[in-house]
């Protein structure tokens, strides 16, 4: 029933309350607020689906595209199926680029400002910095299905969101239990924020988020958390996208302030990597969601190199309560010990966007127009 507010229209719009509102406060995306919201969100789902059926053990599964990269074979069929969306760009076939779900730079995140995004922007002006999950495999899967999985508005409708998201809630509880440095925020307008949802029974609810933490305190805890080891460390050579090179690329210098230049690499690397940011002022975005492959180009021995640093989706991210785009964009990126090298010693170096084509759809001959790429001090 379209106004039952404990049904599947009503759940949806839920996600377009927090997720595609342009009202700055209830926005959950872009900070990090995004995780926890989410967990709250699939709880939701969960709580009406046990009431619906009434099983209170009923659980909602997730879809792990690091050991299956195919749209699961359950979320395929024709209108007869309620899995089934006939909106998305993919096919049952379609294999989702082994660049995309690379988890591994965000387990290795430290801090978890870098994996989960930072606290909202007090002005307008600034910019809001998301984390490395929410650039990388959770929009990189979103964008690359396309159709409602593609928008804010209406991605909620698929249920192929569900499966997605419970993987990357799966994934942040890894994050957790990757290394023991790898710790939560302790600050109180973390801790203390209030997020909002509705019940079994569609009535409204909120949870601060320091009750989201503790899965089990929710209900559920999953079987396992291991991850094909493939997207977990850092990619063989062979496993690298290649620098193919293309009219709609983007090549721009990369600017450093020699004074910070020390301390912007100070965040400890694990397996020989370090994790940056890489900031630009945004002149236009061609198309969004717009994806690309970010490689360095630097000299050595004389002899021009490539290396890949990410594959990110950058969404069209609002100005503080304004319907204009934030100027400064920022890429939480992992890179290698050999670029940071190449920063060290002052060389050349620039940063290549590779555009990503991706099923059904073209990318336009039109390049991402920026300015002003340069790196910021991970603190």
């Amino acid at each position: 029933m379209p106004l039952d507010p404990s049904g599947w229209d009503a759940h949806g719009a839920l996600h377009n309350i927090f997720c595609a509102s342009s009202i700055y406060n209830n926005q959950v995306h872009y900070s990090w607020f995004v995780w926890p919201w989410h967990r709250l969100y699939l709880w939701s789902m969960e709580q009406k689906l046990q009431k619906a059926v009434g099983e209170p053990k009923l659980a909602l599964h997730y879809w792990d595209w690091t050991k299956d990269n195919v749209v699961p074979a359950h979320y395929w069929g024709d209108e007869r199926n309620p899995l089934f969306n006939a909106n998305r760009e993919v096919g049952p076939n379609d294999k989702i680029p082994e660049d995309f779900i690379n988890v591994g730079a965000a387990f290795r995140a430290s801090k978890y400002k870098t994996f989960g995004g930072y606290p909202t922007i007090a002005k307008k002006g600034d910019s809001q910095r998301d984390g490395i999950a929410e650039q990388t495999f959770h929009n990189n899967i979103h964008n690359w299905i396309g159709g409602q999985m593609a928008t804010f508005t209406e991605s909620g409708y698929d249920p192929v969101f569900y499966t997605h998201h419970g993987n990357c809630d799966r994934i942040w509880e890894a994050w957790k239990q990757y290394h023991p440095d790898n710790r939560y925020p302790e600050d109180i307008e973390w801790l203390d924020k209030k997020l909002y949802s509705t019940d079994g029974n569609g009535r409204p609810i909120e949870f601060k988020i320091r009750e989201l933490l503790d899965t089990r305190q929710l209900g559920y805890a999953f079987a396992d958390l291991d991850f094909n080891p493939a997207f977990s460390n850092p990619y063989e050579e062979a496993m690298l996208p290649p620098r193919s090179k293309s009219k709609a690329d983007r090549v721009a210098p990369l600017k450093i302030d020699s004074a910070k230049a020390p301390a912007i690499f100070y965040e400890e690397g694990r397996n020989d990597r370090v994790h940056i940011m890489l900031h630009f002022d945004r002149a236009e975005l061609p198309y969004h969601p717009y994806c690309a492959r970010v490689f360095f180009e630097y000299p050595v021995n004389g002899v021009m190199k490539s290396t890949y640093s990410g594959t990110f989706t950058i969404l069209p991210i609002l100005d503080m309560d304004s319907f204009i785009l934030q100027n400064g964009v920022t890429l939480q990126i992992e890179v290698q010990s050999e670029i940071i090298r190449a920063i060290n010693e002052k060389a050349d170096i620039q940063v290549v966007f590779q555009p990503v084509p991706l099923p059904n759809r073209n990318i336009p001959d039109k390049p991402l127009r920026l300015s002003e790429i340069r790196l910021e001090t991970n603190v």
